[in-house]
């Protein structure tokens, strides 16, 4: 493979930056040498290279935290390249989504702002509500209502982002659709349905091009 484009430090490394492909948030930051680089491109599964094992090594080779190939970018200085990729279970080894979640003034922990993070942290304060409901819950209160009174919801608000985008004002569009997207949470919370197989299912659906696979509409 042709790499005569990068720029390799002194020790034949690159930086690589890596990103999930679904809603960008950047999960590692780890460095490749050529042979991690084509291992990358011939698999489809992000291998690096450890400064501190001196050795060639494959993400989620012992956790089984792979990270899968999607796309792979080099930037117009030709030293860093950006992985897209698709996390199999958390990046970072301590169990955080990503490895950036630490806020540098005041060292306290802080997921990222991406939007996948924002519906993610919802997910989990609705799965913690349901394991541990509270009598001043709202999302406890529709979770021990069950299916119907979870659904009930989700058409209601469905209903609302109907009529908010028939009177065409961006506020209240936002608006409901917040409300909508916060409710189907819910619902899949209700069914122990994870937001990233959501993210798979339309992932599945585009390729690199952007086109639709499968059934179109």
């Amino acid at each position: 493979m042709d790499f005569s484009q990068l720029k390799f430090d002194e020790q034949g490394l690159i930086p690589a930056v890596v990103q999930d492909w679904r809603d960008a948030s950047v999960l590692m930051l780890g460095f490749m040498n050529r042979e991690a680089l084509q291992k990358t491109l011939e698999s489809k599964s992000v291998h690096f290279w450890s400064r501190s094992r001196n050795k060639l090594w494959e993400k989620g080779e012992t956790s089984g935290h792979k990270l899968n190939l999607k796309d792979l970018f080099v930037d117009c200085d030709g030293d860093t390249v950006l992985v897209k990729a698709e996390p199999i279970g958390p990046t970072c080894h301590t169990g955080e989504k990503a490895c950036f979640f630490t806020r540098l003034e005041s060292n306290s922990k802080k997921t990222t702002d991406a939007w996948g993070g924002i519906l993610e942290r919802l997910y989990q304060t609705i799965q913690d509500r349901k394991r541990s409901p509270k009598p001043d819950s709202y999302v406890s209160s529709l979770l021990q209502g069950g299916a119907d009174k979870v659904l009930k919801k989700v058409v209601e608000e469905a209903g609302e982002v109907v009529l908010a985008a028939k009177g065409g004002k961006k506020e209240e569009i936002i608006y409901e659709t917040a409300d909508l997207l916060f409710h189907t949470l819910v619902a899949l919370g209700y069914h122990d349905i994870k937001p990233e197989e959501v993210y798979q299912e339309l992932a599945s659906r585009f390729g690199k091009s952007g086109l639709r696979k499968g059934k179109s509409k």
